[in-house]
């Protein structure tokens, strides 16, 4: 269970690096004019900035439909720091949950 739980907490410190990368560039897009805070959302900024990433959009339509494309819909600056929050809480949830479960012996 430990090392379940420390699993989590490395995935979700990834994805906050990852999470972090793509606040900063929409940061970036934003402030240089290309695109206005509401314009920016999550569809134009996987299918237009970082089209590597669409494969996301396709499982989020996939899983939740109307509602998927609703989230999607959504400012990034608005959905990445909730995204962020989610990430940290969570990390640091596996992580203080792992850091209690003893270290088991080795059984050689």
């Amino acid at each position: 269970m430990r090392n379940f739980l420390l699993t989590i907490f490395w995935i979700s410190s990834v994805g906050n690096v990852i999470q972090f990368l793509i606040m900063v560039s929409a940061g970036w897009l934003i402030f240089s004019g290309n695109y206005s805070f509401f314009e920016l959302n999550v569809t134009v900024f996987v299918t237009q900035v970082a089209p590597w990433l669409q494969w996301i959009e396709a499982i989020i339509i996939a899983l939740l439909g109307d509602l998927g494309r609703w989230i999607l819909s959504i400012p990034i600056f608005i959905i990445s720091p909730i995204k962020f929050i989610a990430g940290a809480v969570i990390g640091w949830w596996a992580y203080s949950t792992a850091k209690n479960i003893p270290v088991e012996a080795d059984s050689t």
